[in-house]
């Protein structure tokens, strides 16, 4: 098949295949910049990225030693409520004053011990009186229970 071509015809082919060259090129141009501008999203990004790794990591090691502080405190308040319910259970019983002839003689840790101790001395292990009954005359040993810190009932 022969086909004929005008000059006008071969102007019109000629002048499109120049717009097309023209579109061409700047297609280019902005697939270019497109990539640049990709390019630099792509390394900001990746300087976010490195930026919070570094963040979580430097997190995940706050949380581990708050972890390890939260564990020991917890331990330190345990020993201390243990303590403390120690110091309730010893200020609940009772100390002792012991006395002879009505003035302070010693004191101990309970009213038995008191007694204990009198009687190493030659007190009488019966008939003890308690050194808290006003208006009396107190002769030989008695024993007069207090609290520790003016606490118990």
């Amino acid at each position: 098949m022969i086909r004929l071509i005008t000059t006008s015809r071969l102007h019109q082919l000629a002048e499109a295949a120049e717009q097309a060259r023209t579109d061409a090129g700047a297609a280019d141009a902005h697939t270019v910049r497109l990539v640049q501008e990709h390019t630099e999203q792509v390394r900001a990004l990746s300087g976010l990225v490195e930026s919070a790794e570094s963040d979580a990591a430097m997190l995940r090691d706050d949380f581990v030693r708050s972890e390890t502080a939260l564990k020991q405190a917890t331990s330190k308040t345990g020993a201390l409520r243990a303590e403390l319910e120690e110091a309730r259970r010893a200020a609940a019983v009772p100390m002792a004053l012991l006395l002879f002839e009505g003035a302070p003689y010693s004191v101990h840790g309970s009213v038995q011990a008191a007694k204990d101790h009198a009687a190493t001395l030659g007190a009488n292990p019966v008939g003890w009186s308690h050194g808290t009954v006003p208006g009396t005359t107190l002769t030989g040993w008695a024993v007069m229970p207090f609290h520790r810190n003016g606490g118990g009932s």
